[in-house]
């Protein structure tokens, strides 16, 4: 079920965070120690790359962690809601914690915010509800996951900094759950003549 699924992919995140956290942490110590013999601060090492991935990233956890909250808010079935809430979970507390802990240790704080475009979505679904609305949500998530999980996937190949190419890598399974899941609902908000707006169980079965 898709409650199962989104516990499991937060414990996974929550379990693989703090053996990251020491393991990187102390990676981390012992690179920036400098030939003067004084610690450099970490985040003079972060690539352009990494950068540009913390940016993005961060973006959109945010605009991920709003929507969700939305669903939460406006959803038109159990499914919308659940789905969700599992995407405020894992974006909002999870996802943008853990890389605002990364950009701490590297003394580098960020403060994620929307894109124009993902401010324009977030204005179009807040005017939305019921049906209307889980149909406009799903297939943003569809686009939106579908978006990002290149991002993720660049980033874990190539990236620069090993506390940020952690957390790329562990998140590409979580987000390639949540688009597998978002499909489905998608597909099911997007057929016609439906009677009602309740979900079928095959929503919350893989």
């Amino acid at each position: 079920m898709k409650a199962l699924l989104a516990a499991a992919s937060v414990c996974a995140l929550l379990v693989a965070a703090p053996a990251w956290a020491q393991n990187a942490g102390a990676q981390g110590t012992t690179e920036t120690q400098g030939t003067s013999g004084q610690a450099m601060a970490t985040g003079a090492g972060l690539s352009q790359q990494d950068r540009t991935f913390v940016k993005e990233a961060g973006a959109g956890s945010l605009a991920e962690a709003n929507a969700g909250r939305l669903a939460m808010e406006r959803g038109g079935t159990p499914a919308i809601r659940e789905f969700g809430r599992w995407m405020y979970t894992d974006h909002g507390i999870v996802a943008n914690n853990w890389l605002k802990a990364i950009m701490a240790m590297e003394r580098q704080p960020v403060q994620p915010t929307l894109t124009a475009e993902q401010q324009q979505m977030q204005q179009r679904l807040e005017r939305l509800s019921g049906r209307q609305f889980d149909r406009e949500y799903t297939q943003a998530q569809v686009t939106d996951h579908e978006k990002t999980i290149p991002i993720f996937q660049t980033e874990a190949r190539g990236g620069q900094n090993p506390m940020i190419k952690s957390f790329a890598q562990n998140m590409i399974p979580v987000l390639q759950e949540h688009l597998a899941e978002a499909k489905v609902l998608a597909g099911e908000t997007g057929v016609a003549g439906r009677a009602t707006g309740e979900s079928t169980g095959s929503s919350t079965q893989r």
